[in-house]
């Protein structure tokens, strides 16, 4: 899957964007605290959300309500709710209220897929499982997904999996996931279960990808992508390697895809509102 020096640098890249650190005091004696207030709130909130009190699609509290519960003003409540609405992890319904993101939703797949074609156009995906086994997780993916190596190595799910866009071929991709994380799991369920695997990972399992970090090389293409991809073996393709995240930075997935580029390419389109 990934060498040592390659799971080193995921895990150090995602220490760099970690969310916060958790709150070291109240938020009444936040005079005390190191984190501006809001960041506490947000905190607060994502804790709340990691144990299950709001579950995906539900409604969080009036703005009001926070302010009561954490002993803030509504100027701190809307600041901790705007960094969370940017960071995807809940969204606003103009009239409505501000409800925990659903990855099911179209805005949501588009958060974590990049590829778009070569004249621009962006679509959806739609996930193709091509295999689902257990297997015993190698050294390496033990440690970037945190996961004990004693007494016995732990089971993993391997998956591989293709995205296609209008029927083409576009993303071929290695997935390992905790066995433990995920009871029950089988080929109906990552069938059926959702658009997405993340949607499957949310309404199946209650785990909520929040973020990942990926990295990004020119390789050869291997004999499986160049099958998919009807490229001759060798041919330049890009990988991408990912470690996807829940709440509290916890590891869920390690993911290598390889990415068709004659006809489509990878757009990562950051920063503030426009």
């Amino acid at each position: 899957m990934m060498d040592a020096t390659e799971a080193m640098a995921l895990t150090r890249s995602a220490r760099t964007v970690d969310a916060g650190p958790q709150p070291r005091e109240t938020l009444r004696g936040a005079m005390l605290a190191p984190d501006p207030l809001y960041k506490q709130v947000k905190n607060e909130i994502i804790r709340s959300l990691a144990q299950g009190e709001w579950k995906p699609g539900d409604m969080i509290p009036s703005e009001p309500k926070l302010a009561a519960r954490y002993g803030v003003g509504i100027a701190t409540i809307r600041a901790a709710i705007g960094d969370l609405v940017a960071a995807k992890v809940v969204a606003r319904k103009q009239g409505k209220g501000t409800f925990v993101s659903l990855h099911d939703e179209r805005r949501s797949v588009y958060q974590f897929f990049h590829v778009v074609r070569n004249d621009g156009v962006k679509e959806l995906p739609v996930s193709d499982l091509v295999s689902v086994r257990k297997a015993r997780a190698d050294g390496d993916v033990s440690d970037v997904l945190q996961l004990p190596r004693r007494p016995r190595s732990p089971v993993v799910f391997r998956l591989r999996n293709i995205l296609r866009v209008a029927g083409t071929p576009v993303v071929v991709s290695d997935i390992v996931i905790p066995a433990a994380l995920f009871p029950g799991l089988n080929e109906n369920i990552l069938r059926k279960g959702g658009e997405t695997l993340y949607a499957v990972y949310q309404t199946h399992f209650g785990i909520n990808i929040i973020r990942t970090v990926e990295q990004l090389r020119a390789v050869k293409a291997d004999a499986f992508a160049a099958r998919v991809f009807g490229l001759p073996p060798g041919d330049p393709v890009l990988e991408v390697r990912r470690v996807a995240y829940t709440f509290n930075d916890v590891p869920i997935e390690v993911r290598r895809s390889r990415v068709e580029t004659k006809n489509f390419y990878y757009l990562l389109d950051q920063g503030g509102a426009r």
